[in-house]
């Protein structure tokens, strides 16, 4: 599946070229057939434009999240039970459904609910969450309950070249190398802005865009007098339509962290659990370093909208937020799967 032309990017190295030799070699050797789809103008129009437009509203965003919801488990399933006509399809995600890693417990009745897979250090759920019925049914996730040193040792013993090959870590139009910055330069304008210290509002630098700042991430500034800090000046809050970036003195700063969510678009990908305990276990980003946390999670009539209290308060929570300044509060987006 070829989803950004990096030759059209004027790379002279394409990562996907020793990717596509080693996927057509492993399927000689399983004597299966071997096809290539390009979907670049798709991951353009419907992944790539939706990121950088989030990105120059001060928005992080997870483009895989995208990736698989309009691209791996949509346009890359048509074709394969359109046109290959298969019965399912298997990927190496490190996740599992009540159905199976091999779909042996199949239902026609029953809803498919999404599992997190076994090695939690590998655990790709979070990138899955926007998932829907219809495309979690037909999926197996073979590798769902292993873990990756077994992946490998598997591989390596039915003789396959690729066992100790190196894992893809970055995303695909970025690859592991790139500077993520450097790469946004290319595609969004330099919009001048100011950096404000949220406590004492005074100007203490200037930057060329929203875009490369997330909530938490710290940020050098020079040792000017008068504005100096021995703690280190961190990303607050940004207000992308005045594009100024709110910063703050030490990573431990009450700003940064939350305690409270108003959920905007809540998506159930099994349907709207009973609130019977009003706990729940929220995965807030994939990080190997920060598990799912227990939070209180129930529905504001007032607002019409489910709210997130987590048990503790949370440090730089930074997709797709709003945060209110001072308040510590902020609204955010996020989709609600099952976890094990």
């Amino acid at each position: 599946m070829v989803n950004w032309d990096h030759v059209e990017e004027g790379e002279i190295h394409c990562p996907r070229t020793k990717d596509q030799a080693d996927a057509e070699r492993l399927c000689g050797q399983l004597k299966i057939d071997f096809h290539v789809v390009n979907f670049v103008k798709e991951y353009w129009n419907r992944v790539f434009v939706d990121l950088l437009e989030n990105y120059k509203r001060g928005r992080t965003v997870v483009s895989d999240v995208w990736c698989n919801k309009y691209i791996k488990f949509d346009l890359l399933h048509k074709f394969v039970f359109d046109e290959l006509k298969v019965d399912a399809i298997a990927t190496g995600h490190f996740a599992r459904t009540s159905f199976g890693d091999f779909l042996e417990n199949w239902s026609e009745k029953e809803d498919v609910r999404l599992f997190r897979g076994a090695d939690p250090l590998k655990d790709q759920t979070h990138f899955l969450s926007s998932l829907s019925q219809e495309q979690l049914r037909r999926v197996m996730f073979p590798i769902g309950s292993l873990y990756k040193p077994r992946v490998r040792e598997i591989a390596k013993t039915a003789g396959f070249h690729i066992h100790d090959k190196a894992e893809s870590m970055g995303i695909c139009f970025v690859g592991n190398r790139r500077d993520f910055d450097d790469f946004l330069a290319k595609y969004i304008d330099p919009t001048p802005g100011v950096l404000i210290n949220i406590d004492t509002g005074k100007v203490v630098g200037e930057h060329m865009g929203v875009h490369n700042y997330t909530i938490g991430k710290r940020i050098g500034i020079g040792p000017q007098e008068g504005i100096r800090s021995n703690e280190g000046y961190f990303v607050a809050e940004i207000d992308w339509k005045t594009q100024t970036v709110y910063v703050c003195e030490s990573s431990q700063h009450p700003c940064l962290f939350v305690t409270k969510f108003a959920i905007t678009k809540p998506h159930w990908i099994c349907k709207s659990p009973k609130f019977d305990s009003n706990i729940a276990k929220i995965q807030f980003r994939h990080q190997r370093t920060v598990p799912p946390l227990k939070c209180q999670l129930k529905f504001d009539p007032e607002v019409s909208r489910f709210v997130l209290i987590p048990k503790n308060p949370i440090r730089a929570t930074a997709p797709g937020q709003k945060m209110k300044k001072r308040k510590w509060t902020m609204e955010t987006q996020f989709s609600y799967y099952v976890l094990s």
